[in-house]
């Protein structure tokens, strides 16, 4: 079997266990979920179990265009509605998914969706390192150097093909981020919306 299909398991599983905790903002999660399904597409396609290059190319597109957008808001903004809202958050990802199509399906313009992934990482870079969370920094960095390998289509090492450091490096900058903690001290807002509305159903009753 491909080593493909194994890197984008282990990208999937990450996936997986980010989409499962419920403590991260839905932004996250809903990012974690595109990245995963890409991931499962890719193991499927170069495993050979069932081999539709097309449908693992589309969600790795929108994954692409709209995941990671979607990450950086949260990391820039934790507290942001797209961060944390469904309706905002869906918003802004049919928004960056239909640009995506546009650029890629019409235009064939795929450097636009490249550059809005990479603009992306290198966002979240920065905002982490000048937060001084450099642990999660590193691991965003090696996030960003698997896109530009894969980019670059380097081969760094010999077992591997550049699409494995791209899996490779995405799982461990999204595992970084899981376990980075950011998000552990900003309020849950929809939580804090029910919560007004309870109490202000209780005052006017």
């Amino acid at each position: 079997m491909p080593s493909l299909a194994y890197t984008d398991g282990v990208l999937a599983l990450v996936c997986l266990w980010l989409l499962s905790r419920a403590s991260l903002p839905l932004g996250v999660r809903i990012a974690a979920g595109t990245l995963g399904a890409a991931a499962v597409l890719g193991v499927l396609r170069f495993s050979g179990l069932y081999p539709i290059p097309q449908w693992h190319q589309f969600v790795s597109m929108l994954g692409a265009c709209a995941a990671f957008p979607l990450l950086a808001v949260a990391v820039l903004w934790p507290n942001a509605a797209v961060a944390r809202q469904l309706k905002f958050a869906a918003i802004f990802f049919i928004g960056l998914a239909a640009l995506g199509l546009l650029a890629v399906g019409v235009a064939q313009k795929r450097v636009v969706v490249d550059a809005l992934t990479v603009i992306s990482v290198v966002a979240m870079l920065f905002s982490l390192a000048r937060g001084g969370r450099w642990p999660t920094a590193l691991t965003t960095a090696l996030m960003l150097a698997g896109l530009l390998l894969f980019a670059a289509k380097a081969t760094v090492v010999p077992a591997l093909v550049p699409g494995d450091l791209l899996h490779i490096g995405v799982a461990i900058g999204l595992l970084g981020l899981g376990v980075s903690g950011l998000w552990s001290a900003t309020p849950n807002i929809e939580a804090q919306e029910a919560q007004e509305a309870q109490e202000a159903q209780a005052h006017s009753a």
